[in-house]
């Protein structure tokens, strides 16, 4: 089970790792972010990176807009979450959310808290946990450590999104669809060519290419598989209004 975070902690954490991985400097943050009109000095940005910061929307958005110009892309607000997989929108609330939930309210889903959809994404976590478990076990005959876990569900939220004859080596087949594509039908009922007609009436592209659009070339499988989540329920409201 994943540890709840809040918000400013996911976003502390994000800013800091950004800064490091590509040499950025507080003060040039600062510098970037005054320049949409925040008031920010370095120690400013410091508390935001230790999580210590009040985070209204404004301020998300000035710091999407001044990390979006320091990285030369720009950031979708869900970006500045990071890899946080469950948020809590208090220290102690007693409702941890998860990250679905979060990307899907973010790109203009209707703010409301279901049991059922709450519960659907647990499922999906827990599968893909029994899954790790299984394959560990049959491979190992044992518990795995946390890092090995970790890398387990890194590679099959990889495969998800890959098409099975780009895995195989084989040569690839016309309307052949990713794991992610297949179990995407499935959640809402359709065939797989049904999907992919959806997809590209929604968005010009299929489910894959738009979300790696929407979290970039360079996210991570849990990121994407986060976003595709968000596309699925996408293409849900669309087909209500469809009918």
């Amino acid at each position: 089970m994943q540890t709840a975070v809040t918000i400013p902690d996911a976003v502390g954490a994000f800013v800091s790792n950004v800064r490091r991985e590509h040499g950025i400097t507080l003060d040039q943050i600062a510098h970037a972010g005054r320049s949409y009109g925040a008031s920010w000095s370095a120690s400013s940005v410091s508390n935001i990176e230790r999580g210590q910061a009040s985070l209204t929307l404004p301020s998300l958005v000035l710091l999407a807009l001044a990390l979006g110009d320091l990285l030369g892309r720009p950031l979708a607000l869900s970006s500045l979450l990071g890899e946080a997989s469950v948020i809590e929108l208090a220290t102690g609330a007693q409702r941890p959310l998860n990250r679905s939930w979060i990307d899907a309210v973010l790109a203009g889903a209707p703010v409301t808290l279901s049991p059922a959809r709450a519960d659907e994404d647990a499922e999906v976590d827990e599968e893909l946990e029994e899954e790790v478990l299984n394959r560990m076990r049959e491979a190992r005959g044992r518990e795995m450590t946390d890092a090995e876990k970790n890398d387990q569900v890194a590679q099959l939220l990889d495969q998800s999104q890959t098409p099975p004859e780009r895995r195989s080596g084989s040569p690839a087949r016309a309307g052949a669809g990713t794991l992610a594509e297949e179990r995407a039908a499935k959640k809402l009922g359709v065939t797989l060519a049904r999907l992919q007609r959806l997809s590209k009436e929604a968005w010009g592209r299929s489910l894959e290419d738009e979300s790696l659009r929407r979290a970039g070339r360079d996210s991570s499988p849990q990121a994407r598989g986060r976003v595709t989540r968000v596309l699925v329920e996408e293409l849900r409201e669309s087909m209500k209004e469809w009918r």
